[in-house]
Formats: C-alpha cells, structure tokens, sequence
C-alpha cells in the first residue's frame, strides 16, 4: 500500500533498525508506492539506455542515531524522509540523471526550482507542459519539468548533451503506470503533502522572482474545505473566476492567520495557482513592496491590478512562470502561477483581476 495513504503523523524515525535505504527498482514498480505520478524517458538518445532506477521510499522525519542521511538517500538540510525515484540514464562517455519527486515545500519557485539562478532559463515546448533548460545548482547542465504535479530533474553528470537532446528528453517524459498511478492523481494536493501529513516545517525556500522565502508553517496547518472558508475565513480569501481554474486543495494556518489555496487547470490537472491571503503582521504575508529575488524575470514591475498598486513578475511573459503580491481590505495576497502552454502574462493578470471571495 502507498505509504502517503498510511502516514502516522506522530510517527518518527529513531531506530536505525527500521531505516529503509533507498533500493534498485524500476519506474513501473515505484508507481505503486510513490506519493507523485511517477514518469519514465520514452525517448532518450540513440546511445543512450536507462542504467539503473532507484527508489527512495517515504520514511517519517527524523534520524536515527548512527545513521547519516547520505545513509538514506536524504537531503542535510532537514529531518525530512519524503520519497522521490532517481535514475541513470548512459550513453558513450557521458551521462545524465533523473529525478522525480512531489515538491511540496513552496510553489516550485518560478518553475525552475533547481534551475535557481539560471540567467534567462530556455523554455521547452511539452506539450500541455512547458519545461526548462539552464544550469543546476551544482553548476551542470540540467532541465526541469511539472507534468501531473510530478517534479522531474535532468542534471548531465558526465560529458554532454545538446539542448535538442535535452528538450527532447523532457518532451518524451510519460507516465509509467496509469493503473498504479491513479489514486494518487484522485488526490487532493495536500493530503499528499509530506510535510502537512507529518506535521512538520520544511526547509525555507524561494517562492518565485519576488523574494519571499521563509518556511511554509505546515506543521501549524490544517485543512479546509471552500465551504469552510466561504463561512468562516481565517482571513478574507479569493479564488478564480470561472471554471478553467478549478481549487485543488486548501489550508488554514490558524497560529498565522493565513490560509493557502492550490489550484489546478482542469484541462490537464498540471499547471498550478498557488494564493496566499494573510494578515498583515504575519508571518505568511509578503513585504509590500517586496525586494527582487535573486532569479532573472523578463518583467518585474509594479502596475494598476484589483484598482490597487500591485507588484507582477514573470519569468517569461509567453510561457511564464507569473506572480503577483498586493493588498486589498487588510489582508496580503501573493499569488504564484506555473509555467504554462494555456496562460500568458496578459491572462495571467486577467486571472488576478477576476479574483472574487468564494
């Protein structure tokens, strides 16, 4: 069974008997227990065949003693255990790896989240997704893509690729197991969240072009439904217009006076919304004005949005990623589209204006 249907959220990892290491598997069979949509490469160059596939599987917070998280395949930068699946893909002498996961600790930052910092990130045609190429954060040659809320990373490890080859490597992803795949696709964003089931705080990232970059308090969260929020809001929040955009999941964030709203395109249930709406004095809210991220952004202005002074930034303007923080009768909204096929900045921006409470 899925491990993110069984999470204990009091659940720790403090014997080192019950640490799972990550184990070699393949893409179909990850699919059964992974709390993302997990993809494989269809097309791959004509040198080139997938090596290994490893699976890390979801393990609660925490680490034993005598046990690293190099040990568990875990990042230093927090007690987390999320899952994500790794593969090797090698041709003649060169290389290049791929990684699949949920991201759920922010709104992936402009959609070039291990891009981060990538002067003028190339955009990749995929279809209904847009992906990207630029440089990694350890300075390779590398690739990103959201396809069905799956996180998926290309980093060139050895020798090199051509930006064709990578863009058609992107292109090519599919899922491996519609079947295995299903519940999770079913599933509200947040009850996949690792870090709201197991009431714990993530690391502190970048939002997006705006800096904005403290820890999502998920360990303070709980959920709500559009009804709960339509009676009796923490805050005052807005959703979407129309049905194009249709609400995913929602938290409240009682202790921050926030709340958190995912929206997804009901086309293909992929391209995201993310909306905070939070008190001026907490610590959800955006600085208004904000400063700039350290992240190229074709456009970063402030303009006329809602009748009010809001601060708009984009990636791109044809393909995105797009923002926006502003404030409207006390409260501090901040909004971060993903990267998209079916959006522009034009209709981003018309997205914002015809924000209305629920």
């Amino acid at each position: 069974m899925s491990g993110w249907r069984v999470a204990d959220p009091s659940a720790r990892l403090t014997d080192a008997d019950a640490a799972d290491p990550p184990r070699e598997t393949t893409f179909t069979a990850a699919a059964a227990h992974a709390n993302f949509v997990v993809h494989e490469p269809t097309t791959l160059p004509d040198d080139c065949a997938v090596e290994t596939v490893t699976y890390r599987p979801e393990q609660p917070p925490g680490r034993p003693d005598g046990v690293s998280a190099e040990e568990l395949g875990q990042t230093p930068w927090s007690d987390g255990n999320p899952a994500s699946v790794r593969a090797v893909v090698r041709g003649d002498d060169r290389a290049f790896r791929i990684k699949q996961f949920l991201y759920d600790w922010a709104p992936p930052a402009a959609s070039v989240a291990p891009l981060w910092r990538t002067p003028d990130p190339a955009p990749v045609d995929c279809g209904d997704a847009v992906g990207w190429l630029g440089t990694d954060y350890e300075d390779r040659r590398g690739a990103c893509l959201q396809r069905e809320r799956a996180q998926i990373e290309v980093s060139v490890t050895v020798g090199d690729f051509g930006d064709d080859e990578l863009a058609a490597v992107l292109d090519g992803f599919a899922c491996a197991d519609a079947a295995a795949s299903a519940g999770v696709r079913g599933a509200p964003f947040h009850a996949l969240n690792y870090w709201v089931r197991f009431g714990c705080r993530p690391p502190g990232v970048p939002h997006g072009l705006w800096d904005y970059s403290g820890p999502r308090p998920y360990d303070g969260s709980r959920p709500v439904s559009l009804a709960s929020l339509a009676h009796d809001p923490p805050v005052r929040p807005l959703v979407p217009g129309g049905d194009a955009v249709v609400l995913d999941s929602a938290l409240a964030f009682p202790d921050a006076d926030a709340v958190e709203l995912v929206f997804r395109n009901r086309a293909n249930a992929s391209d995201h919304l993310w909306i905070t709406a939070a008190a001026p004095d907490s610590s959800l809210a955006p600085d208004i004005p904000p400063e700039p991220a350290d992240q190229s952004a074709e456009t970063r202005e402030r303009i006329d949005l809602r009748g009010t002074d809001a601060y708009y930034a984009a990636l791109t303007e044809d393909h995105g990623a797009w923002e926006a923080l502003w404030a409207e009768e006390g409260v501090r909204y901040a909004a971060w589209a993903g990267a998209s096929a079916s959006l522009d900045g034009a209709a981003f921006r018309e997205l914002i204006d015809g924000l209305r409470e629920p």
